[in-house]
């Protein structure tokens, strides 16, 4: 996408100082999400659904006071690159539901610190904008190119396992909405997630395995114990059955969002056509949001 710079104009109050533009993808939930040892992480989902994000900088009235997080991601990332404070018009178009656990507030805010840099001719590394987005909430790491583990509360990347699998998800939202920030502060939070960790070693073992030698059937394997196993944490109560229709389309797995609403279906390459699925499983559920989609890269465009 273009990057534009205009000179500030004497007459109009409202011109434009600098433009610039990224998008994000969001994700689904996660492969793998708990500790190990005592130490929080993910492993990435990035899909293809994105928020863009347009970033338009002058001297002149702020216009986005509402747009709280990704304004906070504008005024952290200008500190960054040394620039003054300049006010901004922050418009984002985006696909992603809010407070579902699909990330959409972590690609706001990477899209947002992304096209700030770029309105200035600039890039930032995914570590930079990690950091920035952790310092705000804890943050999905989809900044990262491919699929990675990463320290979701840091911002810390700790490993590469490759590109995205080229596959289908099927997804749905039974309803209702999940506080990221409240979650991450709940108290029994961590006794819960050592309870787990017996199973989110095994399911990471699993999903890290099978994207490092491309066995869809282990990743798919790993991402349904995590799922299962964040049972104790933030159940879901139509999980038992979503396994079985997983199971009668016959899906590689399923995954969740660990601190949201969602589940996914991870599709066969070879089995039933995730369009087919979306169709079946809203006729069982019209009152559900059923879409499909796939499984992308990681990292800002």
């Amino acid at each position: 996408m273009g990057d534009f710079s205009y000179p500030i104009g004497s007459a109009n109050q409202n011109a434009v100082v600098f433009r610039g533009i990224a998008t994000a993808p969001g994700t689904c939930g996660e492969l793998v999400q708990g500790t190990i040892k005592g130490e929080p992480f993910l492993i990435t989902c990035p899909i293809d659904l994105w928020s863009e994000v347009t970033v338009e900088l002058s001297e002149f009235e702020d216009h986005n006071r509402e747009l709280d997080k990704s304004c906070r991601a504008l005024k952290m990332t200008l500190e960054y690159l040394g620039k003054p404070y300049y006010l901004g018009s922050i418009k984002r178009n985006s696909l992603l539901p809010e407070s579902k656990g699909m990330a959409s507030s972590t690609a706001d805010i990477a899209a947002t610190c992304l096209a700030t840099a770029r309105a200035f001719g600039q890039e930032l590394e995914p570590e930079t904008i990690a950091k920035i987005a952790a310092r705000i909430e804890p943050s999905d790491g989809l900044m990262f190119p491919g699929i990675t583990i990463c320290n979701h509360l840091t911002g810390e990347s700790k490993k590469y396992l490759g590109q995205a699998p080229p596959l289908k998800l099927v997804i749905a939202d039974p309803g209702g909405t999940v506080d990221t920030i409240l979650f991450n502060h709940r108290k029994d939070l961590a006794s819960k997630n050592f309870q787990k960790e017996p199973m989110v070693r095994q399911a990471t073992e699993l999903v890290t395995r099978g994207l490092l030698t491309e066995d869809w059937e282990m990743m798919g394997r790993g991402a349904s114990i995590s799922a299962q196993a964040n049972q104790v944490v933030l159940p879901k109560p139509h999980l038992a059955q979503w396994r079985q229709w997983a199971s009668e389309v016959k899906a590689l797995g399923v995954l969740v969002a660990h601190s949201g609403t969602v589940m996914g279906m991870i599709m066969h390459p070879d089995g039933v056509d995730a369009a087919e699925a979306a169709e079946y499983i809203g006729g069982k559920k019209p009152e559900w949001k059923v879409w499909h989609t796939s499984m992308v890269s990681g990292g800002l465009r």
